[in-house]
């Protein structure tokens, strides 16, 4: 018998989430703590539920769905589903949608926005079949860090001299007492803005922003600030996956407007992969472009 209940803050649901999320991506791996560190800092004045669909006392399925932090508007809500392979095609999935929207029904939906991966034609049907709509793309990529070869870039450190750019580690700004989270915060949403999405990015509290940096992902030394006579313009970050201690993730790259195309974006990248040129890390994970999903008018 299939029963569908909420997620209970437990390490045995947390693990059975994982389980199911690394069954259907295996490509992409999760480890509870990963998850549990997400939770606990999302923002509790945003509407968000995680679901789990049992049968026979195992967990086969997940669902989290609630209102975007990223880009908060009045009646948008995101859904992500998951079937563990072993269960799909057998109706789980409609069920457990079909529970989603009527637990929003009662809260004005007036958007819904799911992503699914063009490689699984199956997601892209499922939501295609009720009603959603291609509005954005995300593009991946993954960086070999050992096939890099430094050398067409050798330009950048003179270049940056040239025009006056300090970059800087957090680690050495916080050696030399230097109050950079402010700033970082202002600047990253800053760079945020030009990011394509369908609505306006929001901007995250700040004393809500510095909760991540105790994250156990965060690296100071990895985490890089072009800085112009005292202002920070720019700035590029790595962070330790949890699931893969071999790779670092991008979290973002970019430089405010009026000083781009003088190549402090491409020298903050540089020096970026010079950091994870070491012997723990071999890959570097980005995305390209932060652009995709699919979205439903609600009715």
């Amino acid at each position: 018998m299939m029963t569908i209940r909420p997620f209970n803050k437990t390490d045995t649901d947390y693990q059975a989430l994982c389980d199911v999320s690394n069954a259907v991506w295996p490509d992409r791996p999760s480890v509870p703590q990963a998850t549990k560190e997400h939770d606990t800092r999302r923002d509790p004045k945003y509407y968000w539920q995680r679901l789990v669909v049992e049968s026979d006392g195992a967990i086969i399925a997940s669902a989290v769905y609630g209102e975007s932090e990223w880009t908060h508007v009045p009646g948008k809500f995101f859904i992500s589903m998951q079937v563990h392979p072993d269960h799909q095609r057998q109706g789980i999935g409609t069920a457990l949608y079909d529970h989603i929207m009527k637990d929003l029904a009662e809260r004005g939906p007036t958007i819904f926005e799911a992503h699914a991966r063009e490689d699984r034609q199956e997601g892209m049907n499922f939501l295609e079949k009720r009603g959603y709509k291609r509005t954005l793309r995300d593009q991946m990529s993954e960086l070999v860090v050992a096939d890099f070869d430094p050398a067409p870039f050798a330009w950048t450190d003179d270049r940056m001299t040239e025009i006056g750019v300090e970059i800087r580690t957090v680690s050495e700004l916080q050696g030399d007492g230097v109050d950079w989270k402010r700033e970082a915060w202002e600047l990253e949403y800053e760079l945020l803005k030009d990011i394509p999405t369908d609505d306006p990015v929001t901007q995250q509290p700040f004393e809500r922003w510095v909760t991540w940096l105790t994250h156990p992902g965060f690296i100071p030394e990895g985490y890089f600030i072009a800085i112009v006579d005292g202002r920070f313009i720019g700035m590029t970050s790595l962070w330790q996956s949890l699931a893969e201690k071999d790779k670092l993730h991008t979290n973002l790259t970019g430089v405010v407007r009026s000083l781009r195309r003088k190549g402090m974006a491409t020298a903050l990248k540089v020096r970026a992969i010079e950091f994870a040129s070491d012997d723990k890390h071999k890959y570097i994970f980005d995305f390209l472009k932060r652009c995709g999903a699919l979205q439903d008018n609600a009715p």
